[in-house]
């Protein structure tokens, strides 16, 4: 049998899909499509086929996507909360800080996927002028930034990552699904600040204020937070 490769009808409807945040139809449709190729499940034919697919950025939580071919796909970034994962191919799949927070991973092989960051810093300058000249202005900008853009996860949050804010009084900021990968945020007055659904891998947030914010399904894997105030926090 010849080798199936990426489908790209496969990879419209799940790109369809990922903007209505909304993947009834996908799931629906992939269980069917299991179903009936079931007795090719050892072949190259079974599963999902989206091999080197761009799906960065790309919200896919819930997605059923087991069996998929995702070999050398870029998923970095990805929100695949709660997605099925099971039993596929992620060989040489770019995970690099994808949200893999209850995936269903049973079968798969994650240890073969690269977490490759080059290139993939977002920070935005300008993004991080406009936070220091003050709090009031950035919350009346990012409200209307971020309510404007809720289906294309490109461009959705702030771009902040690696910034350096260290010292600064944020407090009350509006920092929902903000990127602040690796951001200096030492010693910053973050009380009662929404970080909620933010991206804090690896920032250092040592000696912030952090009391009464909101960090409700905030991302803090390898977060610096020793020293930091989080009395009536939210996490």
């Amino acid at each position: 049998m010849k080798k199936s490769k990426f489908d790209p009808e496969q990879y419209s409807l799940l790109w369809e899909c990922s903007k209505a945040k909304n993947f009834t139809r996908w799931n629906e449709w992939y269980a069917a499509h299991l179903k009936e190729t079931m007795y090719l499940r050892s072949s190259d034919a079974y599963g999902a086929h989206l091999e080197g697919g761009d799906l960065a950025y790309w919200f896919l939580e819930g997605a059923d996507l087991r069996f998929a071919n995702l070999q050398k796909a870029d998923l970095s970034y990805s929100y695949l909360k709660s997605a099925d994962l099971s039993n596929a191919n992620l060989a040489g799949a770019n995970l690099w800080r994808a949200y893999l927070s209850r995936a269903a991973l049973d079968g798969a092989n994650p240890d073969a996927a690269v977490y490759d960051g080059a290139g993939k810093i977002k920070c935005d300058p300008a993004q991080v002028a406009r936070l220091k000249s003050g709090v009031s202005c950035w919350n009346e900008w990012y409200e209307n930034e971020i309510s404007n853009k809720p289906d294309d996860t490109r461009v959705y949050g702030a771009y902040l990552e690696e910034a350096s804010l260290m010292g600064l009084d944020l407090s009350g900021v509006n920092l929902s699904y903000a990127h602040l990968e690796g951001a200096d945020l030492r010693h910053v007055n973050l009380s009662g600040a929404d970080l909620s659904h933010a991206h804090l891998e690896g920032a250092d947030m040592w000696k912030a204020d952090l009391t009464g914010a909101d960090l409700r399904f905030a991302e803090l894997g390898g977060a610096n937070m020793a020293g930091a105030k989080k009395v009536n926090a939210l996490f």
